[in-house]
């Protein structure tokens, strides 16, 4: 287990996408003008009309993973992730009402706001992360940088 301690305090933003904004795109820009390397992003609500997701298929190793790409109305259910070398990672439980399903991933660039989405994060000022890949497992981890 690693526990980073943001030792030289906090920033909280509250982040409100615009209709057509896209989610991941944006969110890169933002924390690069903002120089932030690590964070956590603590809730999140809104829809989108474009939602790019994956989730994995198995539990062996390397993960095995399955991708959708969900078009219409998709409600945010929740949101939540972390932030690590300046690159957002979030998970959604969002819900596709025309089909009546229910989906649980990790958000994809090209994922776009239907009407709002708004977020909270958490960064962690003077942190330095990185996200690297165990060679034995395959399975991606954050370091401090």
């Amino acid at each position: 287990m690693l526990a980073i301690p943001a030792a030289n305090g906090i920033e909280c933003y509250m982040i409100s996408f615009r209709r057509g904004e896209l989610i991941i795109e944006e969110l890169r820009k933002f924390l690069k003008e903002k120089n932030i390397d690590a964070g956590v992003f603590t809730s999140g609500i809104g829809s989108f009309d474009i939602c790019n997701l994956h989730a994995i298929t198995s539990t062996g190793l390397p993960p095995v993973d399955k991708y959708y790409n969900l078009e219409g109305p998709v409600e945010v259910g929740s949101l939540g992730g972390s932030v690590a070398g300046g690159e957002p990672h979030i998970h959604v439980v969002v819900s596709d009402p025309p089909n009546d399903k229910v989906y649980v991933g990790h958000l994809e660039p090209g994922s776009r706001c239907c009407y709002r989405v708004e977020v909270g994060l958490i960064a962690f000022k003077g942190v330095k992360t990185t996200r690297v890949t165990d060679e034995r497992t395959g399975l991606i981890d954050i370091v401090e940088a």
